[in-house]
C-alpha cells in the first residue's frame, strides 16, 4: 500500500489502478474484496475491469473484448447467491472467449460463464441489473429489462434459482422502461427505488409491493431531477440518499428516512441544493454515506465522507479529496472507499483508498434527537420498562387499534391489528422472552393517530 497522507496517516492508497472502481463486493465465502470499474490496469498488471484483492495482492479473472488502451466499461452490479458470483451490467458480452454473457456473467471460481438466463431489453441491448436483494432464498434484481420469462415486468423481478418471476411493476407513462437501480425489504416489504415517476400521481422514484399492488412511499419524492441512489435500513428505519433537494418539497435535502408512516430528516442534511450522495454503508454502528459534497448538519466540512450515528453528523478526521467517491464497503474490519480523487489532504492517493485513521480529529455536530417521533404529547402513551427483560407494557390514553414492533433491521416482530378483533383495549403486555438482545421500536395508531417509541431488549 501507497501511503497518501503524510502527516495524520488517515488514508493510504491502495493498489495501483489506472481508473475509477465503481463497485465493491465484500465476500465473506471466500474472504476477498471484488472490485469493478473504469480500469484496466493495477500498476503493470492488466485487470480488465474487475479483480479480486485478498488484503495484499491483486488478482484478475477474466480477459474483456471491450476494453480500450486506459479501461473498460464496469459491471454495475456484483452478487453471490448459491454458490456462485454473478456480474452483470449492459457492456458485458465476451469474457475469456465465452460468447453469449448478454449482461449477465457467473464466475465459479474458476470459470466464466452466461447466467440466470431469461430477462430481455430489446434485440441491441443487454438487459442487467443495478441492485439486489436476498430474501426468503429468492435473488430479487432491479436494473433495466422489459420481461422476465417473457412476461413484461419492467425491470423489477426475482430469480428462485430455476426462473426468473417478473413481479408487475408499473412503467412510465408512455409505456417507457422505468429505471430500478436499487431492491431492499423493509418492514416484511418489498421496497424499490431509482429514477421513475407515475403519471396518475405525479410521484416519483421510490415504491413499496403491498397486498393491493405497488404504491409511491409518502406519495414519492419531489423535483424533475429527483432520483434515489441508495437504499439501508439503520436503527429501524429505511434510509434513502440520492439527488432530491429540500427546495422541491421533500423532507430532507439529499437524504431521508422512513418510518413506515411518514419521511423524517436526517438531522440537517446536506448543506447544498446541488450535491450528490452516491451509496451507504453501516459499519461499527454508523452510517456512512459517500459521493460528492463539501458540507453536512449547516456547518460541518465534510469531503465527500461522512458518517451519521443516529444523533449526529461526523466528518472523518477533517479529511479532503479532491474528487468524488463512488463506493464504499467494509472488508477485514476496515473502511475502503472507491472513486475519482487523485489527492487527499494534498497528498497523492488514487482512485483506492483504506481508512487508517482513528477518529481522534473528527468534527461533529451538535447531538440532535433522531429517534422515531412521536405525534402529539409524550403523555398520551408509556412504555416500560426500558430495557425490558421478560415484559413490556404499553399503555394508550385511547384505544390501541393496531400496534407492530419491529427490531433494528426493519424486520417486523410483533404485529397486533385490534380492527381486525373489534377489541377495544388501550394498554398491552408483551412477552419479550424470545426477543434477543437489541434495539426495538414500536409502532402504534389510537385514535386516528401514530405514535411511535423505542426500547432496549437486554
Amino acid at each position: 500500500m501507497i501511503s497518501c497522507q503524510l502527516f495524520s496517516q488517515n488514508w493510504v492508497q491502495v493498489g495501483d489502478l489506472n481508473d475509477t472502481p465503481r463497485v465493491f463486493f465484500n465476500d465473506t465465502l471466500s474472504g476477498l474484496l471484488y472490485i469493478s470499474g473504469n480500469f484496466r490496469f493495477n500498476g503493470i498488471d492488466t485487470v480488465d475491469g474487475f479483480c479480486a484483492y485478498n488484503g495484499t495482492t491483486f488478482a484478475s479473472f477474466g480477459r474483456r473484448f471491450d476494453c480500450v488502451s486506459f479501461g473498460c466499461s464496469p459491471a454495475f452490479m456484483i452478487a453471490r447467491y448459491q454458490e456462485n458470483l454473478y456480474f452483470s451490467g449492459p457492456s458485458l458480452s465476451i469474457i475469456d472467449g465465452v460468447t453469449d454473457i448478454n449482461g449477465i456473467a457467473q464466475w465459479d471460481g474458476t470459470k466464466w460463464s452466461p447466467a440466470i438466463p431469461g430477462l430481455y431489453y430489446d434485440e441491441d441491448d443487454n438487459p442487467y441489473l443495478d441492485g439486489y436483494y436476498i430474501h426468503d432464498g429468492n435473488f430479487y434484481g432491479v436494473g433495466f429489462f422489459r420481461t422476465a420469462e417473457g412476461d413484461t415486468c419492467n425491470s423489477v423481478a426475482y430469480w428462485n434459482g430455476q426462473k426468473w418471476t417478473g413481479l408487475g411493476f408499473i412503467p412510465y407513462p408512455d409505456n417507457g422502461l422505468p429505471r430500478v437501480s436499487r431492491v431492499i425489504f423493509y418492514q416484511d416489504q418489498l421496497y424499490v427505488a431509482g429514477n421513475f415517476s407515475w403519471e396518475v400521481s405525479g410521484g416519483q422514484d421510490i415504491a413499496r409491493l403491498t397486498n393491493t399492488g405497488w404504491e409511491l412511499v409518502g406519495g414519492g419524492l419531489h423535483g424533475g431531477l429527483a432520483n434515489v441512489m441508495d437504499m439501508e435500513v439503520y436503527n429501524g428505519e429505511l434510509y434513502i440518499c440520492g439527488s432530491f433537494r429540500s427546495s422541491d418539497g421533500n423532507i430532507g435535502n439529499k437524504i431521508m428516512r422512513w418510518n413506515g408512516q411518514k419521511w423524517l430528516k436526517v438531522g440537517d442534511g446536506f448543506c447544498a441544493q446541488n450535491i450528490i450522495p452516491t451509496e451507504m454503508m453501516i459499519h461499527n454502528d454508523k452510517l456512512y454515506v459517500v459521493g460528492i459534497f463539501d458540507c453536512v448538519n449547516n456547518n460541518i466540512l465534510a469531503s465527500n465522507i461522512a458518517s451519521w450515528d443516529g444523533e449526529r453528523w461526523c466528518n472523518l478526521g477533517d479529511s479532503y479529496f479532491n474528487n468524488t467517491i463512488s463506493c464504499i464497503t467494509e472488508y477485514k474490519g476496515d473502511i475502503y472507499v472507491g472513486g475519482g480523487f487523485t489527492m487527499v489532504d494534498g497528498q497523492p492517493c488514487k482512485s483506492l483508498a483504506k481508512w487508517v485513521g482513528d477518529h481522534t480529529t473528527d468534527t461533529c455536530s451538535a447531538p440532535v434527537s433522531a429517534a422515531l417521533e412521536i405525534s402529539g404529547n409524550r403523555g398520551e402513551f408509556r412504555l416500560w420498562p426500558n430495557p425490558v427483560g421478560e415484559e413490556l407494557h404499553i399503555e394508550s390514553a385511547g384505544p390501541i387499534e393496531r400496534l407492530q414492533i419491529f427490531d433494528s433491521t426493519g424486520k417486523m416482530v410483533t404485529n397486533i391489528n385490534n380492527t381486525i378483533s373489534g377489541t377495544k383495549e388501550e394498554s398491552f403486555t408483551i412477552d419479550t422472552r424470545l426477543l434477543t438482545s437489541g434495539l426495538y421500536y414500536v409502532t402504534f395508531q389510537s385514535s386516528g393517530r401514530t405514535h411511535s417509541g423505542k426500547f432496549v431488549k437486554i
